[in-house]
């Protein structure tokens, strides 16, 4: 009887233990999802209810910045500063990882990316970086204490998994040279389902998102082919980003 009751007591115990972590696992996403938001808006009174007074940030390019005025005045001084440019970052989707630490503490990790967004043009896809903050539960409420930013770089590209399938007659009529703004000639040529872009040292494979709309196997570049009223192909637009970057005349 003792010892069934030893096994109950030991099993309310680590029922216990597991919804308490569950509890703070959802209260520091909760308090980070609320801080970010309030880094997008540059909003440093909501930034700084969520950092503690000894808050420390490690950059791997910047280096260290301690105490909350320190960081919130890097903050002030740099993606916040001008108001031509606007900086947000964003988790990438199932990137987070939650773990509980004894004493009142946590971790929170994962990978972030940044966009950029600059007078007003299409937000570009500036970089990506991993991530690991510790948070400390501060009066009641779940505060950041460290911050840990780190491995930036390029975010490398994937192509889109899925795209259409043109038919041999649609594909025939974007085929030929276009002359650039910028690049000089472009040369389409239909090779097999798809299409192959040569203008220079540049070749790429094009697979269509919509019967004009095309994305590159390669790099993170988009072209749209825009048909005169005669139904003959006359324009094509490339977009990197976003961004437009170039357009072609057919000749």
């Amino acid at each position: 009887m003792r010892f069934r009751h030893l096994v109950l007591c030991v099993l309310l115990s680590l029922s216990g233990a597991a919804t308490a972590a569950e509890d703070d696992a959802a209260a520091v996403r909760a308090a980070d999802a609320r801080y970010w938001q309030a880094y997008n808006a540059c909003d440093m009174r909501a930034m700084g209810e969520l950092l503690t007074d000894d808050v420390e940030f490690y950059h791997d390019r910047t280096g260290l910045t301690a105490s909350r005025p320190a960081v919130l005045q890097s903050l002030r001084n740099g993606p916040c500063a001008d108001p031509a440019m606007h900086l947000r970052r964003e988790a990438v989707a199932d990137s987070l990882q939650f773990h509980p630490l004894a004493g009142g503490f946590a971790l929170l990790s994962g990978t972030h990316r940044f966009y950029v967004q600059r007078d007003g043009k299409p937000e570009q896809l500036d970089g990506q970086a991993e991530f690991t903050n510790l948070w400390q539960a501060v009066d009641g409420h779940w505060r950041m204490r460290r911050i840990y930013s780190y491995a930036h770089g390029a975010v490398t590209y994937v192509a889109p998994a899925t795209h259409l399938t043109l038919a041999p007659d649609i594909l025939a009529g974007y085929a030929g040279t276009y002359l650039g703004q910028k690049v000089g000639d472009i040369r389409v040529a239909v090779e097999g389902d798809h299409l192959k872009l040569t203008a220079g040292a540049l070749v790429i494979t094009l697979r269509a998102e919509s019967p004009t709309r095309f994305f590159a196997e390669e790099r993170d570049l988009r072209f749209v082919f825009a048909p005169a009223a005669d139904g003959r192909v006359r324009q094509l637009s490339v977009y990197e980003n976003g961004a437009i970057v170039e357009t072609a005349t057919a000749q």
